[in-house]
């Protein structure tokens, strides 16, 4: 078994994917309206497809964000 087989295999608490799902929404919401468009422009499989990537990216966003503060509560210093 592959890491990232093993990474999608553990599964968040439904309260924590619920919130990153709202803040990914609010997320692409705003890129949508950044790019001067509406969200009819978009299919539903596009609008699905712009989520996931903004959950992934808001997920991958948060682990070295919890690095940093880890690492300053432990008194580390690493360039942040």
């Amino acid at each position: 078994m592959t890491e990232a087989e093993s990474a999608s295999k553990t599964r968040m608490p439904k309260a924590v994917r619920k919130r990153l799902r709202e803040a990914a929404v609010a997320k692409v919401r705003q890129d949508i309206i950044h790019a001067g468009r509406t969200e009819a422009d978009y299919d539903d499989e596009d609008l699905e497809y712009l989520v996931a990537e903004k959950e992934k990216e808001i997920w991958s966003g948060l682990g070295w964000k919890s690095f940093g503060v880890v690492a300053l509560l432990l008194g580390i210093n690493i360039g942040i």
